[in-house]
């Protein structure tokens, strides 16, 4: 018989291993800290404005100029552009944050991964989407592989969204109840049934049963 086990609650890892570029933990002295130039934080404080507002070609424009004066936008320059493509539903101009995104120095953090897999799994592009998450390895956290849960069972790819969710306990991920709702959406064919009762079993060892009501899943 088959039994689908709780995994213990994953440990603390040291700070070095939180972020995919550990280099980003500048932990030198004030004195060897890089300087930003004057105009860098008026800039992306316009940038931010403006993408919150959803006023994303200005932000993206502000965003170049700022390349084009050597004031390199930092991740979170990025991050808030990409979570208002998001927002708005603006799936090609996310992409073209994302290429120029490429084109920097700059490494990624989990965040603005996390941003990029929802991007493209909602724009339908899950090829995309299930290559940044494999790229991330062990630096992918509850948010990644809910995702990728999501992005499966959204893109009508069931199985793949069920054999996703056991890799992710196998991981030793601790399942949040968006990522079972992604789960049991995908498992309530007929074809998953035996696994669908497997999860729904889960579910309610788990606690989540009344959260799965809120959300919907039945």
């Amino acid at each position: 018989m088959f039994v689908l086990s709780l995994p213990s609650p994953p440990k603390l890892l040291p700070p070095s291993n939180l972020t995919i570029n550990p280099s980003l933990h500048n932990t030198s002295s004030p004195s060897t800290q890089t300087l930003k130039h004057p105009n860098f934080e008026p800039f992306k404080d316009r940038l931010i404005r403006l993408a919150n507002q959803g006023h994303l070609h200005q932000a993206i424009s502000t965003l170049d100029l700022m390349t084009q004066q050597g004031l390199s936008p930092d991740l979170v320059a990025y991050s808030v552009l990409l979570k208002s493509c998001l927002r708005t539903r603006q799936f090609d101009l996310g992409k073209l944050v994302h290429s120029k995104l490429s084109h920097s120095l700059l490494d990624p953090d989990s965040v603005l991964l996390n941003s990029l897999i929802t991007l493209y799994s909602k724009s339908g592009d899950w090829v995309t989407a299930n290559s940044i998450f494999n790229g991330m390895g062990e630096h992918r956290d509850m948010v990644s592989w809910s995702a990728m849960i999501s992005c499966f069972a959204h893109n009508g790819m069931q199985s793949q969204s069920i054999s996703t969710f056991f890799d992710m306990l196998e991981f030793g991920e601790y399942p949040n109840q968006f990522c079972l709702a992604a789960v049991m959406q995908a498992s309530s064919n007929s074809k998953n049934a035996w696994i669908g009762k497997i999860i729904f079993g889960f579910v309610i060892k788990t606690g989540y049963l009344s959260l799965m009501c809120v959300l919907g899943v039945h």
